[in-house]
């Protein structure tokens, strides 16, 4: 700068000194400010590399330094999502560890419950073992009889639909209550007389009667007489001519019969002649006879009520069809057959008697009640 300023100086003193003096003192002059312009721009020429020089310097230790930058951002960033999945890992087991834990806690809490019903369940127990062996006066003990008692009429009804036993024993229960002339009682007994006349009113079916029935026709299947043809009896005549000649009207008689027999036999029968069986179809009749008639036993105790006519009306129609109706046995098993065939072997019976759980819950209760008033007693 201070070049340039001594150059515009030396130019501004230049004309005057031009006018002054001669045009030689010019050219001398000018040759110096010739080299002086050459210096200038070659200063200037260098000023300019070493400051291109220097920005490149400078642009390429930015892009360095914004190539650490990145690098540090991109290691950060992976830095980063590798904390992240380790967090997300971390938290899975987490969650993981909170259910499993929380499934224990939910099992511990559910057998704590299950044990805490389980010792209600036996305090119960122990109470009522308790009140039990404090409640020995007669009372109970035959208001537990009674219990017994209807627990046996509800099996004998439910199992083996004996009518008869089941109200024996209900009718005994009765009368134990009875004698214990308690009206909290009342109730109970009300439910028993319920369940005796619901008894009553049931049909009595033997069964067992029935099938010996059945079986006793079985049985006399082999006695029928099958149905074929029948022939006259053949009916002896004298047919000797006498030597006296004073019979030649017999004699003429006899001889007469005896050549219109020979001659032309007319027989007439009124009713339908089936052809005769073999004896092996007539012994498979006999047996397939007696099957229907088991089946038909069969049915009584199974209480099929449709099974049984079926079968019956099918033995009864084989009898009629192949079989001699007018044989006195087969009459017989024909009446007895449209006998039975009307007879209603099925009926509908009290799965449980209404009695059995009153009783047991009247029992629970009082003993219950004893427990607490020789609880507060003491």
């Amino acid at each position: 700068m201070t070049d340039k300023k001594n150059n515009s100086q030396h130019a501004e003193a230049k004309p005057t000194k031009g006018i002054i003096d001669s045009p030689d003192s010019v050219t001398k002059e000018s040759k110096p400010a010739s080299k002086t312009g050459v210096i200038t721009g070659a200063v200037a020429i260098l000023l300019t590399l070493g400051l291109g020089a220097g920005l490149y310097y400078h642009s390429h230790q930015q892009n360095q330094i914004q190539q650490q930058v990145m690098a540090t951002l991109q290691a950060q960033l992976q830095e980063q999502k590798d904390t992240q999945q380790s967090l997300r890992l971390q938290l899975s087991e987490n969650n993981q560890t909170i259910a499993s834990q929380l499934k224990q806690t939910t099992q511990q809490v559910t057998d704590i419950k299950e044990s805490e019903k389980l010792t209600n369940s036996q305090l119960e127990t122990v109470q009522l073992a308790i009140a039990n062996l404090k409640m020995r006066n007669p009372n109970e003990w035959m208001l537990a009889e009674a219990e017994y008692l209807i627990r046996i009429a509800g099996r004998k009804i439910a199992l083996e639909q004996d009518v008869d036993t089941s109200l024996a024993l209900l009718s005994s229960a009765s009368r134990r209550l009875t004698q214990l002339n308690d009206p909290s009682l009342l109730p109970l007994r009300k439910v028993i007389e319920q369940d005796i006349a619901t008894l009553t009113k049931l049909p009595r079916i033997d069964h067992d009667g029935l099938a010996l029935k059945l079986a006793i026709q079985a049985e006399e299947v082999d006695n029928l007489v099958l149905a074929g043809l029948t022939r006259p009896d053949i009916i002896k005549t004298d047919k000797e001519l006498s030597s006296n000649s004073s019979d030649w009207k017999e004699n003429l008689t006899k001889s007469w019969q005896s050549f219109s027999a020979n001659f032309i036999t007319i027989r007439r029968q009124d009713n339908s002649v089936d052809a005769l069986l073999s004896p092996q179809t007539a012994w498979y009749l006999t047996e397939n006879l007696k099957t229907q008639l088991l089946q038909a036993e069969l049915a009584v105790y199974r209480q099929d009520q449709a099974k049984f006519k079926l079968t019956l009306k099918t033995a009864n129609a084989w009898i009629k069809r192949y079989y001699d109706v007018n044989q006195p046995a087969t009459k017989a098993m024909l009446t007895t057959l449209d006998t039975l065939k009307e007879t209603t072997i099925t009926t509908t019976y009290p799965s449980k008697l209404n009695s059995a759980a009153l009783i047991q819950t009247t029992i629970r209760d009082r003993k219950i009640n004893s427990l607490a008033n020789n609880t507060g007693a003491e």
